[in-house]
């Protein structure tokens, strides 16, 4: 499962390389990658052996509270959500 966390008290390098180890080091945590920019953190988990629930807390703890982003959707096509029914 992909997982996208925001993360606040994000503020340099030193910082996203600080929370991309502390999430890399969390058992069933893969495929980390923090953006400072956007202040996200994505990692594959496998949620046999841990959940999202736990990264944000082991964040937290570490003085970066995170909060739990929505998966951005595939791009809509043209119009509206959908561009069909409301033709927007």
């Amino acid at each position: 499962m992909q997982t996208e966390l925001l993360i606040d008290g994000m503020d340099g390098e030193a910082c996203a390389d600080t929370i991309s180890r502390l999430l890399a080091e969390i058992d069933g945590v893969s495929d980390v990658r923090v953006s400072l920019r956007d202040r996200l953190a994505r990692a594959r988990i496998d949620e046999t052996r841990t959940s999202p629930h736990l990264l944000m807390r082991t964040l937290a703890l570490a003085g970066y509270p995170a909060s739990a982003q929505a998966a951005e959707a595939p791009a809509a096509t043209a119009g509206g959500c959908c561009g069909g029914c409301c033709g927007g």
